[in-house]
């Protein structure tokens, strides 16, 4: 293939991403990541060290596009996490429409045998900065974000160097870290799952802080479903 062949692909995945709800896609080179990675949190870039990495995410455009699908789709409704279900087939889908590259996906939401650390990728290779609050931050969207996987593809990614991350909390007041503090004090120091659904409020609270990107905020169904509030209800933002 030839040295722009990232591009092409990547605008046709961006195209399709675009349609399933996912309008971050963020090509990088594997290598300009991997080379500052501890070796436990490296991609396998599959022998090719210059391999074309994509970062997928998504804004609250992902929402209208995932409740169509709940709607018709019968085998989302069994799914536990029927986002994390969604988002595995729809992204696999279209790598898989790709042609003849192999790739590989890496999905945030996995945990087991250990979760990949997605936010210091996303922060690497320029895409969203990491807050005081811990919270991956866009400098449009601030923390209205989702970061869903990671592909590698068998194909030489950009030359050039990522550019450096925007960094929107320089110079803020970081009027997260107290709405954090307060959130963890209404969670007990053991923090679980459930007791972020318990003290939703409060956890919801530290994103609503960030003064970046509010126009970009989820929608209220969107909100409760993502802090367990409606886990159980999957239905569109009015």
């Amino acid at each position: 293939m030839s040295e722009l062949a990232w591009q092409s692909i990547t605008a046709r995945i961006a195209t399709a991403a675009a349609r399933a709800g996912f309008d971050i896609v963020h090509p990088f080179n594997v290598a300009h990541y991997n080379v500052a990675a501890p070796a436990g949190q490296r991609l396998d870039d599959g022998g090719r060290v210059d391999a074309l990495g994509i970062l997928f995410g998504n804004t609250r455009l992902l929402w209208p596009a995932f409740t169509r699908a709940y709607a018709t789709d019968t085998t989302l409704h069994g799914a536990t996490q029927p986002l994390d279900t969604y988002t595995v087939t729809r992204l696999t889908a279209l790598l898989a429409e790709v042609g003849n590259v192999r790739a590989q996906l890496v999905f945030s939401h996995v945990t087991q045998p250990h979760a990949f650390p997605i936010q210091r990728l996303a922060e690497r290779v320029g895409l969203a900065a990491i807050s005081p609050s811990h919270l991956a931050i866009h400098p449009l969207h601030g923390p209205w974000l989702a970061l869903r996987a990671v592909a590698v593809l068998d194909i030489a990614g950009p030359l050039d160097p990522p550019t450096p991350v925007a960094r929107p909390c320089h110079g803020c007041s970081a009027p997260c870290v107290p709405a954090l503090e307060r959130a963890l004090a209404a969670s007990g120091t053991l923090l679980s799952s459930a007791a972020v659904v318990a003290h939703a409020p409060a956890w919801i609270a530290v994103r609503d802080a960030c003064p970046v990107g509010r126009a970009s905020r989820y929608g209220d169904a969107q909100v409760a479903y993502h802090y367990g509030l409606a886990r159980s209800r999957v239905s569109p933002d009015s």
